[in-house]
């Protein structure tokens, strides 16, 4: 057996439990042009519209899975637009295709892509091609013909990544007052609130900043101030308090323990607020 034809496609969009039958719609497409594909559902409660949460989940999750895995991302307010869709190859080997509304640019590195086409061949759509469908009748089948061992360069002509449409996302640090000006990228089914302030080996990644266990750090909402410590388990905190924690996406998360931070502070994907260390 060819295991090309065995590659995983993983499936993200924002249809939601009312729409899961356009999610049905694409499989039954990918399976009609290869039976033997193996199909993932990776998200598809992501926030109406959301190009952040979407990036956030392909960003901190996509290198978990095989090299040449394909993934399909239908988060596309410009759905019938002029807009590109955008088929790419990373340099780990790991394939996306979705709209070039800005997803792209937030969740991928531009050194991290190594091909990059604009879709463009009809010999590949699923007809007739619906307005407002194009995850069913153009990025489905596109997934499915690469789990086939289509070239990426069949589908259309290739794309400068760097001329990606980019999402803008908020993130200033100032080292010389400790604060950082950041955005949430997501907010969890318990109400954890996850910025974009990356950690690595316990700093905020590209400073000197240092977060230290128990630390004093406050949360800035317009005006509004409030303090927690920075903590490396809820279990050191007492119900109901103000926490910040390193997350397993190693990003900076705003937390409360077995409370939901998010609607304490009324936080939602999208915000901007002020962290001071």
């Amino acid at each position: 057996m060819n295991m090309i034809h065995k590659r995983l496609i993983g499936l993200i969009t924002d249809f939601g439990l009312r729409g899961w039958h356009y999610v049905t719609a694409m499989k039954a497409v990918i399976i009609g042009i290869n039976p033997k594909a193996r199909i993932i559902d990776i998200h598809h409660h992501i926030t109406p519209y959301s190009i952040i949460e979407a990036s956030f989940i392909i960003k901190t999750g996509y290198k978990l899975y095989p090299h040449n895995s394909i993934f399909v991302i239908v988060v596309d307010p410009g759905v019938g637009s002029s807009r590109k869709i955008i088929a790419l190859k990373t340099k780990s080997n790991h394939y996306f295709i979705g709209p070039d509304n800005g997803i792209f640019s937030v969740a991928l590195k531009k050194n991290e892509i190594k091909e990059c086409v604009a879709v463009q061949n009809e010999e590949f759509y699923h007809k007739p091609v619906s307005n407002t469908f194009h995850g069913r009748d153009i990025m489905a089948p596109v997934g499915a013909y690469l789990s086939k061992g289509i070239s990426l360069f069949k589908f259309g002509e290739e794309f400068e990544p760097k001329n990606l449409i980019t999402y803008p996302i908020t993130y200033e640090v100032f080292p010389n007052n400790k604060t950082i000006i950041c955005t949430i990228q997501y907010v969890d089914n318990f109400g954890n609130v996850v910025t974009n302030i990356p950690i690595k080996n316990d700093n905020i990644e590209g400073t000197k900043l240092k977060l230290n266990k128990n630390s004093l750090m406050t949360l800035i909402i317009d005006k509004n101030e409030y303090q927690g410590n920075f903590q490396s388990q809820y279990k050191n905190s007492t119900l109901n308090q103000l926490i910040f924690i390193k997350g397993s996406s190693n990003y900076l998360e705003i937390s409360m323990n077995q409370e939901s931070a998010a609607k304490k502070f009324n936080l939602h994907t999208g915000d901007t607020v002020k962290i001071k260390l």
